[in-house]
Formats: structure tokens, sequence, C-alpha cells
């Protein structure tokens, strides 16, 4: 039988752990599930504090650049959360991390394949993009999909 999937945790460095905590749960809305020193944490984004540790669906490992004992690490980054609810609200996402002053790049756009993209960085460059299915969107002609044959 072959496994079944449950979760990915994306593993992103940062130059200091107690910053960037304090960034992702105070400005981006993240809460904290765990933390070994200032060497690595594990953080969450869930809509009930009700749910479980292990039941959040968003989470995200950060660590100290180089830890544990990692050659030629990267600098930074990127991560896609993707989010549901009512059509706009990507927008009103933006809007509150603007408000709180996050380090927001740009405007909610719109991509050619379906989805709009709000994109924030953390202060070592790690770039955050929340997106939200555009509501109504057809696929255009001619467009090969998953699960689909060209014809």
């Amino acid at each position: 039988m072959a496994p079944r999937f449950t979760k990915i945790t994306p593993s992103l460095p940062v130059s200091n752990i107690p910053s960037a905590i304090e960034y992702y749960t105070e400005i981006l809305g993240f809460r904290l599930a765990g933390r070994d020193g200032d060497n690595h944490c594990w953080l969450q984004i869930v809509d009930d504090e009700s749910v479980g540790k292990y039941d959040a669906a968003v989470n995200v490992y950060l660590r100290k650049r180089g830890f544990p004992g990692i050659e030629n690490d990267v600098q930074c980054g990127k991560i896609y959360i993707t989010i549901g609810g009512e059509a706009d609200e990507l927008e009103m996402l933006h809007q509150k991390l603007v408000e709180k002053k996050a380090l927001v790049k740009g405007s909610v756009s719109v991509k050619p394949w379906g989805l709009k993209d709000a994109t924030v960085e953390d202060h070592d460059g790690n770039v955050i993009i929340f997106n939200q299915r555009v509501e109504g969107f057809q696929v255009p002609p001619n467009t090969i999909m998953m699960g689909q044959k060209p014809t």
C-alpha cells in the first residue's frame, strides 16, 4: 500500500529566531506551535485555536540559517499558502497585513492560471505568497490541466 501524505512543512532560514517569531506571530498571524531555544521553531496558521498542533493545515518551520550544520545554506526561500472563504478574502487579508505594517510587496494580482496572489516578505527576504482561486475562472482553450489528455 502506498503512503498517505498528510502535510507539508516548508523550512525557511532566518537570521534570528526570536525576531522571526515576533514578526510571524504579531504581524502575519501565525501561532507558535513549538520552539527549541534559538535554533528553530514551528509556526502555524489556524482559524480556530482549538485546532491541535498536529492537525493544523498550514505549517512552517523556521530555522536559524546554517542549522543544523547545513553548509552552503540557502539565503532565503518561498512558500505559497492557499486560502479559501469569500471571493474577496485575499483582498481583506492583504489590507490587514498592510495595516499591521507587514513587508507587503505590491497589491493583489490576478494570475493567468486562475489564482490571485498577495505577497509579503519577512525580515530575512523569505517570500510568503498568499493565494486564492479566482471565482468563476475558466481555463483558456487549448490548456492542458492535470488529468486531461491533449486534444
